[in-house]
């Protein structure tokens, strides 16, 4: 416990001390981290209980008094091996408080590791696709509790203890400013339970800074938890006051909504859910609240700015058409400057500051000058007069 608390701390110090980061917010769903790019996410989460559904769906209230609450810290690494891989460590600190009216059960402690890795299939058009493996493992092991045993009534669980399998398929249709993520996936759970279909499907809509989005996830069980026949015959557990955890088939459906506002050095996320159905399970609402750092990683932009030294011709903006396809430069056949050739404009300052704004071929030469005609804008910047034009 205590070397898990110390790494949680050295990775909020490297969280709260690192270089700005903006372009690392778009990733997510089937869109990935770029090469050598990573991303450190910390979330908190708060949950409460308000009602139970049982085994057959339907809704019981909590017993007179009764209360259960779960808080759950979440952290996640990510790294960008390739431009179609990823991989995620993530690991989860958890906080329960039971109380039946007369005990207050409570437990805190390391719940799980786990690791993730994510691969992305070629896009089409507007569409991402992508296939992701998980493995999560608890560390802590439950007592299990016959029939004739009582389970004491001032202890409670963390979870559902042992290993859990994953695999998923991602699809995100991305036309900013709206983007749609759709999961759904085959999961093992830990604790004998039976295995599930884990969906969610959400849209998100990005103004400059601030995005808002809405969704829904859900839980479809399988049926193959071996008590199904004969639920008196399953283990108790010491689960408290809530059907969380020991559940026979769960299932849920929740709908959520929330923003995210994007800073200069991170992003801040809020969420909130409620389970409106389910069965096997607790209703409640659920608040979430996260921070996300992250590098940009290996770009085309970057490739260029790092390849300067690639440039064989250094040449400024002399002029820029009405419509903004056109630019003339000084540079032409006197400096080799050929029919074809490739250019791209920068925004430069005294400072040394290179910002990668276009790319064009040459359409016309002359002795001493050049007209580019544009073929790819990378920033919303406006050319102007004095932009640097580098030939390849």
């Amino acid at each position: 416990m205590s070397k898990f608390l110390i790494f949680l701390s050295l990775i909020s110090f490297v969280f709260f001390h690192s270089v700005s980061w903006a372009k690392g917010s778009q990733f997510g769903g089937a869109i990935l981290l770029n090469p050598k790019a990573y991303s450190v996410q910390i979330e908190s989460s708060l949950f409460l209980m308000t009602a139970q559904f049982n085994d057959a769906g339907v809704e019981v209230p909590p017993a007179s008094a009764s209360t259960f609450r779960l808080i759950d810290t979440d952290l996640k690494i990510s790294y960008g091996i390739s431009s179609n891989l990823e991989v995620s460590l993530f690991g989860k600190l958890r906080s329960i408080n039971s109380y039946n009216g007369i005990d207050t059960a409570i437990n805190t402690g390391a719940e799980s590791v786990g690791v993730e890795a994510k691969y992305a299939f070629l896009p089409i058009d507007l569409l991402r696709y992508a296939i992701g493996i998980r493995y999560r493992q608890t560390l802590y092991t439950n007592t299990r509790y016959t029939i004739s045993q009582t389970p004491a009534p001032e202890v409670v669980i963390l979870g559902d203890d042992g290993s859990e399998y994953a695999v998923n398929f991602y699809v995100t249709y991305d036309s900013r400013p709206v983007k749609f993520d759709l999961k759904f996936g085959y999961v093992s759970p830990p604790n004998d339970l039976s295995s599930e279909i884990d969906y969610e499907a959400s849209l998100h809509y990005k103004f400059s800074r601030l995005s808002t989005f809405a969704g829904l996830e859900g839980i479809y069980s399988l049926k193959r938890d071996q008590f199904t026949n004969d639920p008196s015959l399953k283990p108790l557990m010491s689960k408290g006051q809530s059907n969380l955890f020991n559940s026979l088939n769960r299932e849920k459906l929740a709908p959520y909504i929330g923003a995210n506002y994007l800073f200069d050095k991170f992003l801040l996320g809020i969420k909130g859910q409620t389970v409106l159905a389910g069965k096997s399970t607790d209703k409640g609402n659920t608040f979430f609240i996260n921070l996300t750092w992250g590098s940009i990683g290996e770009t085309p932009e970057n490739d260029k700015i790092e390849s300067f030294k690639e440039y064989h011709i250094d040449a400024s903006v002399l002029k820029v058409s009405a419509q903004k396809t056109f630019v003339k430069i000084d540079q032409g056949l006197s400096t080799d400057v050929e029919k074809g050739a490739k250019f791209d404009i920068y925004q430069t300052d005294y400072f040394g500051g290179n910002v990668l704004v276009a790319s064009g071929v040459v359409f016309e030469v002359g002795a001493d000058w050049a007209v580019i005609k544009l073929t790819k804008k990378y920033k919303e910047i406006e050319i102007k007069p004095g932009f640097a034009a580098r030939g390849l």
